[in-house]
C-alpha cells in the first residue's frame, strides 16, 4: 500500500496541451442594423419617387420632392464623411470604429442610389453629356453625381480589399503559430540570435553555413558534413533556420496585403477630398436656394 502511495506521489502530472490560437477578423452587429436602416431610408424615398412620377408631368431635380432627395443624399454623404473624423481625429465619438465603417459603407451606397432618384436617372440612363459646359450647368449637378459615383465605387473596391487583407492576415496569423507582423519580427530576431549562439566557438564550416543561411530568408541549404560533436548543434541550428524561413514567408504575405490596402488609401483619400468638395458645393448651393425659396413664400 505504501509503495502504491509513493508511486502516486512520484508520478508527474500530465502536461497540459497548448491550444492553438485561431485569429479571425472582427465582426460587428452594426453590419446588419445599418443595412436595414439604409434599406428603409431608400425604400421610403423610392416609394415617394414613384408617387412623384405619377402625379407630376415633368419631375426633375429642381422641383420637389426630387430636390429633397438631393438634400437627403447630401446629408447621408456628410454622415459618411464622419467616419474619417471618428477614425483619425474625433475618437471620443460613441461606437467602435468597425461600427462606423459599416455606417460609412451602407449609407454611402444608399446616398448614391438616392442621388440617382434626385436626378431621375439623368446622366446615368439618359441625357449623356460630356461637353465642358455640362459639368458646370445646374450648379455642377452632373459633376456632383459623377463625383459621388466615383467615390462610392472607390469605396466599394477599398472595402473588398480591406476584407481580403484582414482575412489574409488572420489566416497567416493562425497558421504560423506566432501572430501578426510585429510578433513575427520579434520571433525572427530571437531565431537569428539562437543560430548565432549555436555557431559560437564552432568550426569555420559551421559558422559559414550559419552566416549564409542568416543572410537569406529562403529555406536553408543542405547542411555540410561536420564532425560528430557538432552534429547536434547543427541540427538545432537547421531547425531554427527552417522555422525562420517559414515565418519570413508568412511575414511577406502579410506585408504584401498591407501594402495593397495602403496604396489604395493613398488614392482614395485625395479622391474623397476632391469629390466631397464638388458634392459639397453643389449641395450647399441647392440647400441655399431651397431656404431662400421657403423664405420668399
Amino acid at each position: 500500500m505504501e509503495r502504491d502511495v509513493n508511486a502516486l506521489t512520484v508520478k508527474s502530472p500530465a502536461q497540459p496541451r497548448l491550444a492553438r490560437r485561431f485569429w479571425k477578423t472582427p465582426s460587428s452587429r452594426a453590419k446588419w442594423v445599418v443595412l436595414i436602416i439604409a434599406l428603409v431610408i431608400y425604400g421610403g424615398i423610392y416609394i415617394w419617387y414613384q408617387h412623384a412620377l405619377k402625379v407630376q408631368q415633368y419631375p426633375g431635380p429642381s422641383s420637389d420632392p426630387l430636390r429633397l432627395f438631393g438634400i437627403v443624399s447630401f446629408g447621408l454623404v456628410l454622415i459618411v464623411a464622419a467616419y474619417s473624423l471618428r477614425r483619425r481625429f474625433v475618437r471620443t465619438l460613441p461606437g467602435r470604429v468597425q461600427d462606423w465603417l459599416w455606417i460609412h459603407t451602407w449609407l454611402g451606397i444608399a446616398s448614391l442610389f438616392i442621388a440617382f432618384l434626385h436626378d431621375n436617372y439623368s446622366y446615368i440612363l439618359s441625357n449623356y453629356c460630356f461637353a465642358r459646359y455640362c459639368f458646370t450647368q445646374s450648379e455642377g449637378g452632373m459633376s456632383a453625381l459623377y463625383a459621388l459615383l466615383l467615390l462610392v465605387a472607390s469605396g466599394i473596391v477599398g472595402r473588398l480589399l480591406d476584407v481580403w487583407q484582414a482575412r489574409v492576415i488572420a489566416r497567416e496569423a493562425s497558421r504560423n503559430g506566432v501572430g501578426i507582423a510585429q510578433s513575427i519580427e520579434d520571433h525572427l530576431a530571437e531565431l537569428a540570435l539562437t543560430v548565432e549562439r549555436l555557431g559560437a566557438g564552432k568550426s569555420p564550416a559551421f559558422k559559414e553555413y550559419c552566416r549564409k543561411a542568416l543572410a537569406s530568408t529562403a529555406a536553408p541549404p543542405a547542411p555540410p558534413a561536420l564532425p560528430p560533436y557538432e552534429q547536434n548543434d547543427l541540427q538545432r541550428a537547421n531547425e531554427a533556420l527552417i522555422r525562420r524561413a517559414q515565418l519570413a514567408r508568412s511575414l511577406r504575405r502579410q506585408e504584401r496585403a498591407t501594402i495593397i490596402i495602403t496604396v489604395w488609401r493613398f488614392i482614395h483619400i485625395p479622391l474623397a477630398c476632391l469629390a466631397l468638395t464638388v458634392i459639397g458645393i453643389h449641395g450647399l448651393i441647392e440647400l441655399l436656394k431651397m431656404v431662400l425659396q421657403w423664405l420668399g413664400h
